[in-house]
C-alpha cells in the first residue's frame, strides 16, 4: 500500500518512541537481584529488546512501523551488548520502579475490591456509592502538589517505602519507590496502595482526589484542620475551591 510522503515519515517515526516504551517496562519487570551473574542478566536485557511487546505496537502491521522499530529493538541490543560487567555493576540505581506481570495486577485489583470496594471503575466521589468510611475527596484546585507531599510525608511516617501505582487501562502498573509517589490524573484514572491495602489514594478524570484508611485520614486532618470545608463537591472549579456539578453556575 502506497503512503505520502508526511505519512511515511511518520510511520518511520513514532513507532520508535513506542517500542522503546515497551522495552522500558519490560525492562523494569525485570529483577537484577534474581540474575545469576551480569551476564546472564545482559542476556535477559538483550531477550526484552529483541521481544518486548505492548498493545499499540503490535497493531502496527506496515512495513515502515514494522522496520523503524526493528532498527531501534537492534540499537538496544548493540548498547547492551557494549557496556562491560564493570559499567554495569557501577551503574548508579535510579529511583525504584517495576512493572507489574499481568497475573500482579489481576491480584491487587482483587485485593482492592475487597477491602474497598475500588480498583475496577469508578470509585468515591464519583461513583454515586455512598462513600467508605474514613475517606475524603476533594478537588485538585484545593488538593494541589503541596498537599499531595504532605500525604507522602505521612506514609513514610507510616513505614511506607514502597506503593503501588493502578491506572485504569493501558499497561503502566507499577510498584514504586515512595518518593516518586505522585498521585495526579495522567489521562487514566489512577489508584495507589500498600500491600496490606488498609490505605488508599485515588485520581479520578472528574478532578477529585480521595484519600482513605483511618490512620492517613486522621493524620491529615492533622495537618489541614479545616479540610472538611474543602469536600469535593463536582469537577468543575469554583471560587471556593470544592468544585461543582452545575457547569452553568460557573459561567
Amino acid at each position: 500500500m502506497n503512503v505520502s510522503p508526511s505519512s511515511a515519515t511518520a510511520l518511520e517515526t513514532f513507532p520508535r518512541d513506542l517500542v522503546l516504551a515497551d522495552v522500558l517496562r519490560a525492562v523494569e519487570g525485570l529483577r537484577p537481584e534474581r540474575a545469576g551473574s551480569v551476564a546472564e542478566f545482559r542476556e535477559a536485557l538483550r531477550e526484552v529488546g529483541l521481544r518486548a511487546r505492548g498493545e499499540v505496537t503490535d497493531s502496527l502491521t506496515h512495513a515502515i512501523a514494522q522496520a523503524a522499530m526493528a532498527e531501534e529493538r537492534a540499537a538496544f541490543v548493540r548498547y547492551i551488548s557494549s557496556v562491560t560487567d564493570e559499567e554495569m555493576q557501577m551503574a548508579e540505581p535510579l529511583p525504584h520502579r517495576r512493572t507489574l506481570a499481568p497475573e500482579e495486577e489481576a491480584a491487587l485489583r482483587r485485593t482492592l475490591l475487597d477491602r474497598w470496594g475500588a480498583g475496577r471503575g469508578y470509585w468515591f466521589p464519583i461513583s454515586g456509592e455512598a462513600p467508605p468510611e474514613f475517606a475524603l475527596a476533594f478537588h485538585t484546585d484545593w488538593f494541589d502538589e503541596a498537599k499531595g507531599r504532605v500525604v507522602g510525608e505521612l506514609l513514610g511516617a507510616h513505614g511506607v517505602e514502597r506503593v503501588f501505582e493502578l491506572r485504569e487501562h493501558g499497561e503502566d502498573h507499577y510498584e514504586i519507590g515512595l518518593k516518586a509517589f505522585d498521585p495526579h490524573y495522567n489521562g487514566a484514572e489512577g489508584f495507589w496502595f500498600s500491600r496490606e491495602s488498609d490505605w488508599v489514594v485515588y485520581a479520578s478524570h472528574e478532578s477529585s482526589i480521595t484519600i482513605a484508611g483511618e490512620w492517613l485520614v486522621a493524620g491529615f486532618r492533622e495537618r489541614f484542620g479545616d479540610c472538611n470545608r474543602y469536600q469535593y463537591g463536582g469537577p468543575f472549579s469554583t471560587p471556593d475551591l470544592r468544585g461543582t456539578w452545575d457547569w452553568e453556575s460557573t459561567r
